[in-house]
């Protein structure tokens, strides 16, 4: 053997411990590090030295409540008691009290009568009766153009009127004059022709119309150039059956 280069089982058996020592390093590491997290993951298991005081638990994934149904007792209520000798008290009804109203002041009487209607005076003349619209039957084949207005007056004893003018006018302008009973001719055959008064102071006035017209026409008495009855307002019919207006005047007074 030569002197120049160490013995090689020296040499071996100085590796052989460093590898050892190397991995029994390792392997501890490995454990203190597998008994770290033992005790991060359970604080509170017997590896733990010192365990924390007080540590929530671990919340459970699902909570099922159970809520427990309550059972209600029924009240009890003590019989009423009266004592030995119970007599019910009304209970008083209250009496209204009456306030008196104040009397009232009447009020002053007026001294002034109350204002008076006069009435409205009757006309000397009136109609009879409303205005009677019937056939012409006098004048014998008139009745294709013929149209007209006639008429008696008398007193409320039947007595003819012959004092006073009928005044006869239309809507066109036209204005007639008549006298009752001037025609006695005319008087005699209205009045044994038409309902009569039994007078002849009977009027007529042929319109400025024919039959087949319908025109207004308005009839006044007149009594010394006044008027002593109210307008009577017709309308002839336009009808040739129907072409004489007939109206009956009374005197008043």
């Amino acid at each position: 053997m030569s002197w120049d280069q160490p013995p090689e089982p020296e040499i071996k058996r100085g590796v052989g411990l460093a590898q050892i020592g190397t991995a029994l390093f390792m392997v501890l590491t490995l454990l203190v590090t597998l008994w770290y997290l033992a005790i991060y993951v359970d604080p509170q298991s017997a590896l733990n030295p010192l365990p924390p005081l007080s540590v929530e638990p671990p919340m459970p994934t699902s909570i099922v409540l159970a809520i427990p149904t309550p059972t209600v007792s029924p009240t009890f209520t003590p019989p009423q008691t009266f004592p030995p000798t119970w007599t019910p008290t009304a209970t008083p009804t209250p009496t209204a009290t009456y306030i008196p109203r104040p009397t009232s002041t009447p009020r002053p009487t007026s001294t002034r009568a109350p204002p008076t209607t006069t009435p409205t005076p009757l006309p000397a003349f009136s109609t009879t009766w409303e205005p009677i619209i019937t056939e012409q039957r006098m004048y014998s084949g008139a009745n294709d153009w013929w149209s007209g207005l006639a008429g008696e007056v008398a007193d409320r004893d039947g007595r003819a009127v012959t004092d006073v003018t009928i005044r006869v006018w239309d809507d066109r302008g036209h204005v007639w004059e008549n006298t009752p009973g001037d025609a006695s001719r005319y008087a005699d055959e209205y009045g044994t022709t038409y309902d009569s008064q039994g007078t002849y102071a009977w009027w007529e006035q042929v319109l400025d119309a024919s039959c087949h017209q319908s025109i207004v026409a308005h009839v006044q008495v007149i009594r010394d150039g006044k008027p002593a009855s109210s307008v009577v307002t017709v309308k002839t019919s336009g009808d040739c059956k129907k072409n004489l207006i007939i109206v009956h005047f009374i005197k008043n007074y």
